[in-house]
């Protein structure tokens, strides 16, 4: 159980350094986890991603609490959790002692110019994956096609609050499998 609980912390501390862009860009990361270890099913990961999301607090953590608790339990839990918010920690309390002094360097600006289009591609690359995962001939479900335009044509276009498209969703769903 102890080489569980460190690799673990080894895992989480890792997705801690590089996931720069907030919680969603945990998600490559993840999907690394669980095709290494499998610690978690695809399916699992697209529930983790609806539960952090209605969940309070930052995505990237409750995801981390997710995959500790179903590899490890309860501490398993607050390892992940640890782990991930360690070294964002420390760098956040280096960098704000350092941000001012360095706030016009062009050198710091291009890496931060450059990580932003990265960290997108990294979502898109998982955006695509799940979607292919929902839409795959062998698994297709019409009904969670339906819903998911249903939920994106509004959500795109009228800028609706997330939280209502995450209710509006679960409601669907409930909705769908009793139809």
């Amino acid at each position: 159980m102890l080489k569980l609980y460190l690799l673990l912390s080894y895992e989480f501390m890792k997705i801690g350094l590089f996931s720069i862009g907030g919680g969603y860009s945990t998600l490559p990361f993840l999907y690394y986890i669980q095709s290494k270890y499998q610690w978690f099913s695809v399916d699992e990961l697209t529930n983790m991603i609806a539960v952090s999301n209605i969940t309070p607090g930052p995505i990237g953590i409750n995801m981390a609490t997710y995959t500790g608790f179903t590899s490890a339990g309860i501490i398993g839990s607050f390892i992940a959790t640890g782990a991930i918010i360690f070294i964002p920690f420390i760098i956040s309390v280096l960098m704000v002692k350092l941000i001012d002094k360095y706030k016009t360097c062009n050198a710091l600006n291009s890496v931060f110019l450059g990580l932003r289009p990265a960290a997108c591609a990294l979502l898109a690359s998982i955006g695509i994956k799940l979607l292919y995962k929902t839409l795959h001939p062998l698994a297709f479900d019409y009904k969670a096609v339906i819903l998911f335009l249903f939920l994106l044509i509004p959500f795109s276009f009228i800028k609706k609050n997330p939280l209502l498209t995450i209710l509006m969703g679960g409601i669907g769903g409930i909705v769908i499998q009793n139809i």
